[in-house]
């Protein structure tokens, strides 16, 4: 009777194998995952487990990080997660991804998902709670540049992007411009010298300097301040001074900025945000960022309903700091809020190695220009405020925290 059983057992077991065949290799992945970006939001499990890796997933990670033009930082693992995660572990870099996911969606949602992991390692993220905003917005960045570069229109991409609400809580508005700047630096790419934007190895081409050129001289109604030359007396390069200037602005919250070229030297143009109209603060709520005015408290729900429909007073400002040896003045046309704000879109996102590794000395000038623009409560159409700023240039680095920043 023993000897029965046993043999029931075991062609039980045999029929059990036939119907459910093995299950790929696996092997328990041991990583630290607290330091991460997942996708589409959610969590990762307890336990990770390493798959056989994919002929065509490898292929897809490999084409979007060869548009880099940068050595490859990170490693990549099939595993149980629902779509991707960039993962730091101490110094190492994982881009973990489901192959299920990358089967199932659409030629876009599979390379935007990649190429949002893979902009967070060519950027050297950390996932540091204090740089959410500001690593979100670039990965977004590179993924908007990637995705055009690979052939994906507009229209797709931002079609993608309104139904993908992603694992961050950065507002769509945010996002929407970030990758609207990804989406500029392709085509500039595209129209001008052909190198990738991302591209920080090797020499200089022969036309890395062509960045845009700003308006030159700088249109009239702003506000003007030059910086102390004490605060780049250290400064070797123009490189040097950049690298001061984009530290300062980062540390402030301004994560987007763009290059423009200008007589012997270059302007950094700062995105274009909301502030406080009563004291030139900078707002602290979602609305910095939003390109039209927000309300910020309500008195109710009838106040939250009226503000849906009656405009609201707004403030907008921003920043350029122009770098050059070369005196100038103003010019005579002024310039539009539309007009300014695509000027984070028409500019480079780095400065070019040539211009970069150019000689500063103390004949060099940083002035900040400072364009405030003004939307009344009577309608949504911005006001320029001039001939009179609202503040002034000094007011302006100094509510917004830059003035010490930078030192001064």
């Amino acid at each position: 009777m023993q000897i029965r059983s046993s043999f029931r057992c075991l062609l039980f077991s045999a029929l059990l194998a036939a119907l459910h065949p093995a299950l790929p290799a696996q092997e328990l992945l041991e990583i630290n995952t607290h330091q991460r970006c997942i996708f589409s939001g959610g969590a990762l499990d307890e336990e990770l487990y390493r798959f056989p890796d994919s002929e065509s997933a490898d292929s897809l990670i490999r084409k979007i990080a060869a548009l880099a033009n940068i050595p490859i930082n990170f490693v990549w693992s099939q595993t149980n997660v629902e779509s991707t995660a960039a993962v730091l572990d101490s110094a190492k870099r994982h881009l973990l991804y489901s192959l299920d996911f990358l089967e199932k969606s659409s030629p876009l949602e599979k390379h935007a998902a990649l190429a949002h992991a893979i902009g967070h390692h060519v950027q050297e993220h950390t996932f540091a709670p204090e740089h959410h905003l500001d690593e979100e917005t670039n990965a977004d960045r590179f993924m908007g540049w990637a995705l055009s570069v690979l052939g994906f229109s507009e229209v797709e991409i931002f079609q993608f992007l309104l139904k993908h609400v992603g694992s961050s809580d950065i507002p769509f508005e945010v996002r929407r411009a970030a990758v609207t700047t990804g989406l500029a630096k392709a085509e500039i790419t595209t129209e001008s010298s052909g190198g990738l934007p991302f591209d920080d190895e090797g020499d200089p081409s022969p036309n890395d300097t062509a960045l845009p050129t700003f308006p030159w001289p700088p249109p009239a109604c702003n506000t003007r301040s030059e910086l102390p030359k004490t605060v780049f007396k250290n400064c070797k390069t123009l490189g040097d001074t950049e690298r001061k200037l984009r530290w300062a602005l980062e540390n402030k919250g301004y994560t987007q900025h763009s290059y423009f070229s200008v007589p012997n030297g270059f302007a950094m143009v700062t995105q274009l945000e909301q502030y406080n109209g009563t004291d030139g603060a900078v707002r602290n709520d979602h609305a910095r960022w939003l390109e039209y005015p927000a309300k910020q408290t309500f008195a109710g729900v009838l106040d939250y309903l009226t503000a849906l429909v009656v405009p609201n007073k707004g403030f907008f400002r921003l920043f350029v700091f122009v770098v050059t040896d070369q005196p100038f003045g103003g010019g005579e046309k002024r310039v539009s809020k539309e007009q300014a704000t695509a000027w984070l879109n028409q500019g480079f996102n780095k400065l070019p190695n040539s211009l970069a590794t150019k000689g500063y000395s103390a004949s060099y000038d940083v002035t900040t220009l400072v364009y405030e623009f003004e939307v009344p409560e009577s309608n949504r159409k911005p006001v320029q405020k001039c001939p009179s700023p609202r503040f002034n240039a000094k007011t302006h680095l100094r509510k917004s925290g830059l003035s010490k920043a930078l030192g001064f």
